[in-house]
């Protein structure tokens, strides 16, 4: 994605700003599942160590709700920003 963005930029504008928002929208999600990530490892260590587990559990299974509801559309998110232009842009300025 970042290779598109980069790449395109100059040679079609149009295509790489069409994507802006789930560009934003992937950068966000990413970002918030590796945040998830890190707290989920340092919860499973808790667990191990006994230090308040009903909390370190309930991290643990909202980060594994997070990885399964939220990052797998990571893909789709991917296909809306490289390919996704075309329905964008279908429709005339004036037509707003």
């Amino acid at each position: 994605v970042v290779g598109f963005v980069a790449g395109q930029t100059k040679a079609s504008p149009n295509a790489v700003f069409a994507g802006s928002v789930p560009y934003l929208m992937l950068a966000g999600n990413l970002v918030s599942g590796w945040q998830l990530a890190r707290s989920l490892l340092v919860a499973e260590d808790l667990v191990k160590a006994g230090t308040d587990v009903p909390f370190m559990k309930a991290k643990i299974a909202t980060a594994r709700f997070y990885a399964e509801h939220i990052l797998n559309k990571a893909p789709g998110l991917r296909d809306s920003i490289v390919d996704g232009a075309d329905s964008v842009t279908a429709l005339a300025l004036d037509a707003f």
